[in-house]
């Protein structure tokens, strides 16, 4: 996966090779030429949630346009395919998930330098995060690498993939048996977040997706 330099850079070759002006660029994404400016100068991080959209003005592929490679392009040495779902998980309240099916999933190749100890596992779905709730540890716009898994090999502070009702949203994990209630809290510089507090008995619709394993920063 490129860093935010890299993937600034790989813009500016994608502008010269359409001829396109970085102002018509922001046109084309709904976005200030200002806030696109700052990205090209390299004074504000590029938001990897919003690859799509530039990758589309762009006449490219979100995948091509981050360094993630397609299912479709030849897996080298050193690298693995996985699930992917073109969705964005909630660092913040529950948000619905419209396109988290497995009908839509697609597949990507990653490093296995990226993947570590889970690299070629078959239980990894990877998805993206967006939102500030979690930003200690995970930056608005990375991807997540998700262990799908069952409650039992949750442990407390793990970070999780959770829904409800269609809702879905990543936070730390705590289940207090005692007072028989689950805790799915915010690790956040921002004090607005609020933990999202569940009893037992009110959990019927409430499961957890999985633990997050590995989270791209980039810096």
């Amino acid at each position: 996966m490129r860093t935010n330099n890299e993937i600034i850079d790989y813009m500016n070759e994608l502008l010269n090779r359409r001829g396109m002006s970085r102002n018509q660029l922001a046109e084309k994404v709904g976005a200030a030429s200002s806030t696109v400016s700052r990205y090209f100068s390299k004074t504000r991080q590029f938001p990897l949630n919003s690859a799509n959209e530039y990758a589309k003005a762009l006449g490219t592929t979100p995948e091509d346009l981050i360094g993630v490679i397609p299912i479709d392009e030849k897996i080298t040495d050193g690298s693995h395919n996985y699930t992917f779902l073109p969705a964005h998980i909630a660092a913040g309240a529950l948000t619905s998930v419209d396109p988290l099916t497995y009908e839509d999933a697609e597949q990507i190749q990653l490093s296995d330098a990226i993947m570590g100890k889970y690299a070629g596992d078959h239980d990894i779905t990877i998805m993206y995060a967006d939102g500030e709730s979690m930003n200690r540890v995970i930056p608005d716009g990375s991807l997540l690498a998700i262990k799908v898994t069952d409650n039992g090999v949750i442990e407390n502070g793990d970070i999780v993939v959770f829904s409800e009702d269609g809702g879905y949203s990543v936070k730390r994990y705590y289940d207090n048996k005692s007072a028989k209630i689950v805790t799915f809290s915010p690790d956040s510089t921002n004090n607005k977040f609020e933990p999202i507090v569940y009893r037992y008995e009110d959990m019927d619709n409430v499961r957890v997706v999985g633990k997050v394993v590995v989270y791209t920063v980039v810096l």
